[in-house]
């Protein structure tokens, strides 16, 4: 499924995060194809794109403790090709 990235505004110590691992974002205006759809870790619906592969990175899991993983991107900060917000429908074949 292909989407415009609407906001690439990342918080500071995101991006500082970011940048301590090599991490590239996404840029406003720019086209991505969906390559996968996972829980973000705010609990949101979070996205990998095929024009960007990141590195894994890690996260404190409350469970299974330090967990390392490609970081994922909020499905809000992105439109359809005709500018609505993506519905959780729409992604629902991006994993087949």
């Amino acid at each position: 499924m292909e989407v415009i990235c609407t906001n690439d505004n990342f918080p500071a110590p995101v991006l500082a995060f970011y940048a301590e691992f090599g991490i590239q974002t996404p840029k406003r205006d720019q086209m991505y194809t969906i390559r996968q759809v996972k829980r973000h870790t705010t609990g949101d619906t979070g996205v990998l794109l095929n024009e960007i592969k990141n590195p894994d990175v890690p996260v404190k899991h409350p469970v299974m403790g330090e967990v390392w993983f490609e970081p994922t991107f909020n499905i809000n900060r992105f439109a359809t090709l005709m500018g609505q917000p993506v519905m959780k429908e729409e992604l629902e074949d991006v994993n087949v």
